[in-house]
């Protein structure tokens, strides 16, 4: 029954759909192999997850969209500028300065619990904080990317669990096999940046 539902799910997907699946993990893909390229496949992504989410009514989630476009243009900048030794901007791969972790964990909690309250307040939203925890940690993951702080892969790990839980209660099959992947493509991305930091630090 729930194979039979699931390829029923895959006739019925819409072409935006597919552009949004295949160039979100194009980009994830691009993005671990430190390509630019990533960040304007970002963008289409977000631009066809902005009409998805307003197609099927999600407004939160297409109002994170909205953001992540103005912060991928920001990350295909950063990645863009030519490397710099001194500052690394941009340029390098690093990990999250010690003294950002304190300003990380007051955005995830007290965005958690506000979004969570608004939401909560719509009497339509299901469960508002956790959706609200995924979305402050995807943030957290879109800026840290575009910074290529290491620990970014952490953040999306977080964010992807939760939406995959989401996708697998309304058996969304499609979206749980993307969000899946989306969570081996950080785990190998937290892998490979950690041994690529490594090898700098001991060269």
């Amino acid at each position: 029954m729930m194979f039979d539902t699931f390829i029923e799910q895959l006739t019925q997907i819409s072409l935006i759909d597919w552009f949004a699946m295949v160039t979100g993990i194009v980009g994830v893909w691009l993005s671990i192999q430190e390509k630019v390229a990533a960040w304007p496949l970002f963008i289409l992504c977000y631009g066809a997850y902005i009409y998805i989410s307003f197609r099927s009514g999600f407004y939160a989630f297409g109002g994170m969209n909205i953001a992540f476009v103005g912060i991928a243009t920001y990350g295909w900048y950063q990645w863009a500028k030519p490397k710099s030794q001194d500052t690394g901007n941009g340029s390098s791969i690093c990990h999250l300065p010690t003294k950002n972790w304190g300003f990380i964990a007051t955005f995830i909690a007290c965005g958690s619990i506000l979004i969570g309250w608004l939401l909560s307040n719509t009497g339509e939203a299901r469960f508002p904080y956790i959706d609200a925890f995924a979305t402050c940690c995807a943030f957290t993951a879109q800026w840290m990317l575009s910074k290529k702080y290491i620990e970014n892969w952490l953040f999306w790990i977080l964010a992807d669990v939760v939406y995959t839980c989401f996708f697998y209660i309304d058996r969304i099959w499609p979206s749980v096999i993307l969000f899946t992947v989306f969570i081996f493509l950080a785990i190998k991305g937290w892998r490979e940046w950690k041994a690529i930091s490594s090898n700098k630090a001991s060269n």
